[in-house]
Order: C-alpha cells, then sequence, then structure tokens
C-alpha cells in the first residue's frame, strides 16, 4: 500500500478481529456482533434465523481517563468539576 497509494498504515490501529468474540474500537466506539441470533417466524410456524444484531457501545474507561487527564472529572472523587469554557 505504501507503493502504490503512498499510504502508511500502523500496525496497531489496523488490527484484523472476529467481530464476534471481541470487540473494535472504531472512531471512539466499541463494535461487536452479538451472539444473540433474531428468529423471525414464517409461514406455517417454523423459525428462521435472520440474523446478529450489531452492539455499539462507548468506551467508559477511555472516556473516563481523558475527561481527568484534561482536569474536567475528579479521578479521587468520580464527580465533574464545573469550569467556565
Amino acid at each position: 500500500m505504501s507503493s502504490e497509494l503512498k499510504f502508511n498504515m500502523s500496525l496497531e490501529k489496523s488490527k484484523i478481529i472476529n467481530p464476534r468474540t471481541e470487540f473494535a474500537l472504531f472512531l471512539g466506539t466499541l463494535i461487536k456482533i452479538s451472539n444473540n441470533h433474531v428468529v423471525g417466524a414464517t409461514k406455517g410456524n417454523t423459525h428462521s434465523l435472520i440474523g446478529s444484531k450489531l452492539r455499539m457501545l462507548a468506551p467508559l474507561d477511555r472516556i473516563f481517563n481523558k475527561l481527568v487527564a484534561t482536569g474536567f472529572m475528579s479521578a479521587q472523587y468520580k464527580s465533574g468539576i464545573p469550569r467556565f469554557l
């Protein structure tokens, strides 16, 4: 990719994972495919597998650490600190 497209890839950021077994961090959001399958009824009272659901979660520990680092939150009391912007 670097020779043809002049594009440098970071090995630590370009991680290939299985989204059914672990979360991927993409644009600040944790993304995973749930293990629970959605089942729908069809004609004749039989059930068919429709698919899995996509789960998107906020990485609260990363958000908390960034708020503490910038002084908007207290690590000791885990509460907000009022600031004028």
